[in-house]
């Protein structure tokens, strides 16, 4: 199936059960059990497109969730909000409910935004057992799909877990309230879940080999990647440190077919490639395993990949600027940032751009101009800041120019082509849930915390090749260093992973989010240079409409 032009025909007919039925962020039509027909092609399609879509009809007008926005219903929106506006990255000016208290680290178990993800999360886990109870059958087909599925609700449960902590579990639908599931227990489903469907385990439900299948499905790849995630964070989730499993699943991933995207497209850089409108097309797709697939025409939100792009420009600022150092075919420069949308909203704190200019505290440590111009003066092509009349300290949270911001995502094709979506607000660009990069630095982390925290051979070279690829010049630092500690592969983690919505869980597992003092961020805790915030916070609470609906649950500690 071409997947991505198959989504938005996917009219789920069927909304699903959740954990409870409340008017709070309720999921329309409950109980699926009593629909009569089941359409496998059409729920099938609904599982990936739950990481994008948000209702049934587009944008907006017939949403999945209640009681809430459609388009901050977005499941990519609100991951990106919960694990960037939360750490020494991002922060967002605007005032919406919800984002004041992740800009400052203070939330609560009614938080309107972590209640939408929560929702999400478990909206696309019953989307996955509505498959796996109706979709049966002995043919190689139907158990590469089921494959899929349980892979999709792994994924969704891995969020949950590292968000919640201890959320509600089910594998199959039930008209009775969820058992509660323990962190350390719900680790142990993953990780045996995971390895049965890579193949490791007993079932004959396989997930295909490395780029055998469609662009945008899950395969054996995004399997191991996933399993090497969570092996790097199983001494934060269960107490006990499997860094050798990470390294042995990264570098399986390594391994498969996949690989980094290192040639240069029109002019634009090898990593600029990975996060625009022609990434399923452009190069990228060697290194992306599992997109969140986008098209402008046919996935419309007000979330995911528009999000990202709107929310970090201001078309006053930057649309008659040459951004890119790119050229079109008639010689003009390319400009703007492919899409009418433009929300002015996100900006870099200053620790983030400190990962590329470590001695900077001032205005002039910082190139003032368009991504080029950044990009030049770090040495660094991942350096994508737009700095022109902004500020490196943000002294004043509620104003767009203080704070510097990080243009990473946009809707230009780097073949010139236009976006699919003739009006020009809905982007193509798709979302890297899953890409290779990550493997090369779970295997760095995993090689240096094997030998006493500084890297060999082996994981120095897994850096370097991201290096490589990022076209350090001789004027950046890091271009003639000869090892690499952990000190240095948490800013790595930054550089290549900045604002993808994974900073929180690389802060947690390094000791630098709640509960410490030894590292502060501009506006953590909610003071203008950093204040300590309590370990609690490594964790989201359960919803306090949740545990109203399902008395099974208990809070999290300290909620």
């Amino acid at each position: 199936m071409k997947l991505k032009y198959i989504l938005p025909a996917a009219a789920f007919a069927c909304s699903c059960f959740m954990t409870s039925c409340v008017k709070d962020l309720e999921v329309n039509n409950v109980n699926p059990q009593q629909v009569s027909n089941f359409n496998e092609d059409y729920i099938f399609n609904k599982i990936y497109g739950n990481l994008v879509l948000t209702g049934q009809t587009g944008p907006n007008g017939d949403s999945d969730l209640d009681d809430i926005d459609e388009g901050t219903s977005n499941m990519i929106r609100q991951l990106w909000n919960a694990n960037e506006l939360t750490t020494d990255e991002a922060h967002c000016f605007w005032n919406d409910p919800g984002l004041p208290e992740f800009n400052h680290n203070a939330w609560s178990d009614s938080h309107p935004m972590m209640k939408a993800l929560y929702y999400r999360l478990m909206f696309g886990v019953t989307i996955c057992n509505f498959y796996l109870d109706n979709a049966t059958g002995g043919d190689a087909a139907t158990k590469q799909k089921r494959a899929e599925a349980r892979f999709m609700r792994a994924l969704h449960y891995y969020y949950l877990m590292d968000l919640y902590a201890n959320p509600p579990f089910l594998t199959t639908l039930s008209s009775e309230n969820a058992p509660q599931i323990m962190r350390a227990d719900l680790y142990a489903f993953l990780e045996s879940e995971l390895k049965d469907v890579i193949g490791e385990g007993s079932s004959d439900e396989i997930l295909a080999d490395a780029r055998t299948t469609n662009y945008g499905r899950a395969d054996k790849a995004a399997g191991y990647l996933l399993l090497a995630r969570l092996y790097l964070n199983s001494e934060v989730y269960t107490g006990t440190a499997h860094w050798s499993e990470a390294k042995t699943y990264a570098d399986k991933a390594i391994g498969t077919s996949y690989k980094l995207c290192t040639t240069p497209n029109n002019g634009f850089s090898p990593y600029q490639l990975l996060f625009m409108g022609d990434n399923d097309t452009n190069g990228a797709q060697d290194e992306i395993i599992l997109p969140a697939l986008h098209d402008g025409d046919k996935t419309q939100t007000w979330g995911g990949s528009l999000f990202l792009i709107a929310s970090m420009y201001n078309v006053d600022e930057v649309a008659d600027l040459d951004l890119y150092g790119a050229t079109k075919a008639d010689g003009t420069p390319v400009t703007g940032f492919g899409t009418s949308e433009n929300w002015a909203g996100i900006r870099a704190r200053k620790q983030f751009v400190q990962a590329f200019f470590p001695k900077a505290n001032k205005d002039s440590d910082v190139p003032q101009g368009a991504q080029k111009d950044v990009v030049a003066k770090a040495g660094d092509d991942r350096a994508l800041f737009f700095t022109k009349e902004h500020t490196l300290n943000m002294t004043d949270e509620t104003k767009w120019t203080s704070g510097f911001t990080y243009v990473k995502f946009t809707n230009i094709h780097a073949d010139g082509t236009s976006s699919h979506h003739a009006g020009g607000q809905y982007v193509d660009t798709d979302f890297p849930m899953l890409r290779l990069a990550e493997a090369y630095l779970i295997s760095a982390e995993a090689d240096a915390r094997l030998n006493g925290g500084t890297c060999t051979a082996e994981g120095y070279n897994r850096i370097k090749a991201l290096h490589d690829r990022a076209n350090l010049t001789a004027t950046n630092p890091l271009k003639n260093q000869t090892t690499f500690t952990l000190d240095d592969i948490i800013k790595e983690w930054s550089r290549e992973f900045g604002f993808e919505g994974q900073r929180r869980m690389h802060l947690i597992r390094f000791g630098m989010y709640g509960g410490q003092s030894a590292y502060t961020w501009q506006w953590m805790g909610g003071s203008e240079n950093g204040t300590q915030f309590d370990a609690r916070f490594n964790i989201f609470p359960i919803p306090n409409s949740e545990l109203n609906a399902n008395r099974n649950l208990k809070q999290n500690e300290g909620f």
